[in-house]
């Protein structure tokens, strides 16, 4: 009877971890973020895109994604926070330049309000 009552606890844990599981793997494992669907999402209705910027934004932000894991591979592992963020910064104003050659000013302007929102939300509160 206790390995039933034990193997029903386990089963309930694991039934209990499945969704927020899930949600990961749909975001491509990162633990946070949005994946690329909703981020595309986000942008198409926040910038207004017509049809031939959404797929030429995707291609961009892809590349952009396929980028920073390559980055980051070398750098992962030494702690070396600053050099961490450069490589960020690096990676935004690339990604901001190409945008910029198939952007209007006004949907680049808002892109850079999109991106300022995004960063504010995964930094953690300040603590008084």
């Amino acid at each position: 009877m206790r390995k039933m009552i034990g193997a029903f606890a386990l089963l309930m844990v694991a039934l209990a971890a499945a969704p927020p599981l899930e949600a990961q793997a749909q975001r491509g494992g990162r633990g946070f973020g949005m994946s690329l669907d909703d981020q595309m999402t986000a942008l198409t209705e926040r910038l207004a895109l017509d049809e031939e910027q959404v797929v030429t934004v995707r291609e961009i932000l892809e590349a952009q994604a396929e980028s920073r894991r390559e980055r980051f591979q070398g750098v992962r592992g030494s702690g070396d926070r600053s050099a961490m963020m450069e490589m960020m910064r690096e990676l935004q104003q690339e990604t901001e330049t190409k945008l910029a050659e198939v952007l209007s000013d006004e949907q680049l302007e808002k892109y850079r309000e999109y991106v300022a929102e995004q960063q504010q939300r995964r930094r953690p509160p300040l603590s008084l």
